[in-house]
């Protein structure tokens, strides 16, 4: 289409009168930014969005436990804690106030001192394939209840010991594990205490400076880790550390 010189200036008046008028009727708010902000971080319009990343570190409450699982460092840890659930864990940061009985102390450069096990221990605890209950072992509660024989080549086979892992677990209540546990320590204690006992070792292969340590308690020959798997549940939810 061919446009005159003096077409082409109708048209173009035309045109800026057209978006004058429409400007003022119509206020073309579309194109205008909707609220004139000087600074963004000191007059931001809707800053309520900011609260999901506040309130997910408020706690209710707090507590430090010991993290001992297969490990040695024994790493002491804060767990956050919020309606009654661990929410996360932290280290503490107070290596330095560590001391053992000979007075030792730790130093500032141990911290921060914590593993990714240790970040993600609250998410075992409420995991869905987390114990829920005891078990025992079904051939350890047989050998028990004929009266813990001793453990021969043949008891041992009977009852699973030489091959634990082929044996079925148990679910019992707490009264049963706890009283199991008890009559357990005290044929232990009874089996391993005086001179018979002290003889039971030496025929079991112990050495002799072990035995003379153990002042004829049998108490002593007490095993409290119970291997890496109960050794983390000590570790974590036990009162004390008795490994």
């Amino acid at each position: 289409m061919f446009l005159s010189r003096r077409q082409f200036l109708k048209v173009s008046v035309g045109t800026v009168a057209a978006v004058a008028v429409a400007d003022k009727v119509l206020a073309l708010t579309a194109l205008q930014p909707v609220i004139e902000v000087g600074n963004p971080l000191g007059d931001y319009p809707d800053r309520s969005w900011e609260r999901v990343y506040h309130d997910q570190y408020r706690y209710d409450s707090s507590f430090t436990w010991c993290c001992s699982p297969n490990d040695t460092h024994a790493c002491r840890i804060r767990a956050f804690v919020r309606n009654g659930v661990v929410m996360r864990v932290e280290q503490n940061y107070d290596h330095q106030t560590y001391e053992d009985l000979y007075g030792n102390r730790g130093t500032f450069a141990h911290n921060p001192r914590m593993c990714l096990k240790g970040f993600t221990f609250h998410r075992r605890v409420y995991g869905p394939y987390r114990l829920k209950g005891p078990l025992m072992r079904k051939g350890w509660k047989e050998w028990m209840d004929a009266g813990s024989p001793e453990l021969t080549p043949e008891t041992k086979r009977k009852y699973k010991f030489d091959s634990r892992f082929l044996d079925d677990m148990l679910r019992v209540s707490w009264d049963t594990a706890f009283t199991y546990a008890a009559k357990a320590m005290i044929i232990i204690a009874t089996r391993y205490s005086g001179e018979a006992g002290a003889r039971r070792l030496r025929e079991q292969g112990y050495a002799p400076e072990m035995i003379e340590m153990m002042k004829g308690a049998g108490t002593r020959t007490f095993k409290h880790r119970a291997g890496m798997p109960v050794l983390g549940i000590i570790g974590k939810m036990g009162n004390t550390r008795m490994n």
